[in-house]
């Protein structure tokens, strides 16, 4: 029953309600006289008074009529509130300059024997050896004591972690893929002095300007055709985590430098047969067994042939072609090949020799020092870094002495005609134009939606990577 229905049965049957109503009906006969008006009025403001003593108790009534029984038991036994389990608090730490991985731990006041249990098996699944000052280090203890590790979590490469977990009474390792997502970026610009530090002003990575130059120094000449006014194009890809926000440059799908009197471009594609490569707009390699000059930053300041020995000052025979680079500049090797020298050699100061094959090698003289695991046996790979430049030696200055030698005899490495690589044809060299096709629409979008000299970045697509012309045709 509503409420206002038991409120209103409640007041009619109140002795008082039925001498209210023979009043009001005795005043209705006499409504025209101010008597009537005085009673009724006095009637309404007794009933009001009424009501208000009245209303609180009518309240408790109703409630009585209509409490749930199943609410009642409820709020006389409230049940039990169940607590969530304890999960502790993700902790990040840096690895400090001279810190190992068990120093930082018992700085975060692990146990020392839960500490070397954790490392151990962490080792089992990544070189601890390699970690280096500023490596964050993400870990959780265990909700019942702090000082022992429930998890330990290390991202020794771009893609992946090395994940320790406590889990059934025992530590287990693993490692677990991180979420990338690949794209592809864009940068343009013309070239003021280097091709090397116009470059890097744009905000091509260092990494990717190494790599174009490896690239290209199969056809240029680094001295004698870049000029002032020049332009350079790379389009690249690049993997973005968003866990940690960073991101890593991958390989170049494209690039193109335009040259006063020519313009030289490379796709990478990956042929029937599985091999990688770079290759023109024909379809030629651009691969070669040497390259025309070993670096970047330099000048030519003396060529092959007689010369006046700037510290001897007689006129000899220079058997290779020396470049003004300064101190510390990265010196590649030329070719694939094998170190036939890694070592002090008299007036040539720190040298390295290199032998390529049966008919070529490459001598690098005057090195400030070498390359990372450079030494006599070693096997180096084209555009290696094996030496920087320095001044060791009978030098006046820093730069880099460059020999070739064809068939045990020196010879101009800056005339040096080398036979071309490999040529795409039939269906490789088809789906090499739908590569170009595809990537110059993508780089078209690009520049047209940013402006000029301002590197520009495609969608991002979840990073299970494709390769070769498929990885390129689905940006």
């Amino acid at each position: 029953m509503p409420r206002w229905q038991i409120i209103r049965d409640t007041i009619l049957s109140h002795p008082i309600s039925h001498f209210a109503w023979r009043q009001a009906k005795r005043a209705g006969k006499a409504s025209e006289s101010p008597k009537t008006f005085g009673i009724i009025a006095l009637i309404g403001v007794t009933g009001l008074v009424w009501m208000n003593l009245q209303i609180p108790q009518l309240h408790t009534v109703s409630d009585q009529a209509f409490k749930d029984p199943l609410q009642e038991e409820r709020m006389q036994e409230p049940e039990a509130i169940v607590a969530a389990p304890y999960v502790p608090p993700e902790e990040a730490f840096s690895l400090k300059r001279g810190e190992t991985l068990i120093t930082l731990l018992r700085r975060a006041t692990i146990d020392k024997a839960n500490a070397h249990n954790v490392v151990n098996r962490l080792n089992k699944i990544t070189n601890l050896r390699r970690l280096k000052a500023g490596q964050t280090v993400r870990l959780k203890r265990q909700p019942s004591d702090g000082r022992k590790l429930e998890e330990i979590r290390l991202r020794d490469t771009f893609r992946e972690e090395a994940v320790v977990r406590y889990s059934e009474g025992q530590y287990r390792a693993a490692r677990i893929p991180m979420n990338t997502y690949s794209l592809t970026h864009l940068v343009e610009g013309e070239i003021t002095d280097s091709l090397y530090l116009s470059a890097q002003r744009a905000g091509l990575p260092k990494k990717i300007i190494i790599d174009l130059i490896r690239m290209m120094s199969f056809d240029i000449d680094f001295e004698r055709e870049i000029r002032v006014g020049d332009r350079f194009s790379v389009y690249f890809e690049r993997d973005y985590s968003p866990e940690f926000g960073d991101i890593e440059n991958g390989r170049i799908l494209r690039a193109e430098l335009s040259l006063r009197k020519r313009t030289l471009d490379a796709y990478f594609y990956k042929d029937q047969g599985g091999e990688e490569g770079y290759y023109d707009s024909k379809g030629q390699s651009t691969r070669r067994a040497l390259m025309k000059t070993p670096l970047d930053v330099a000048v030519l300041t003396s060529s092959y042939g007689k010369r006046k020995h700037p510290v001897l000052g007689y006129t000899r025979m220079h058997k290779g072609s020396d470049f003004r680079a300064p101190t510390g500049t990265p010196i590649m090797a030329a070719g694939d090949g094998i170190i036939e020298m890694s070592a002090r050699n008299g007036s040539f100061g720190n040298y390295v020799r290199i032998r390529h094959n049966g008919t070529y090698k490459t001598a690098y003289a005057h090195l400030s020092r070498y390359g990372k695991g450079i030494r006599k046996g070693k096997r180096v790979k084209q555009g290696q870094i094996i030496g920087y430049s320095g001044a060791t030696g009978r030098v006046t200055g820093a730069h880099l002495h460059y020999e070739v030698f064809v068939n045990g005899k020196q010879v101009n490495p800056m005339r040096l005609k080398l036979p071309t690589g490999k040529k795409l044809k039939n269906n490789d060299l088809a789906s090499l134009k739908n590569l170009q096709t595809t990537l110059a629409d993508d780089i078209t979008q690009l520049r047209t939606s940013l402006p000029a000299f301002v590197a520009g970045e495609t969608r991002m697509t979840p990073n299970n990577k494709p390769s070769s012309a498929t990885a390129a045709s689905s940006r």
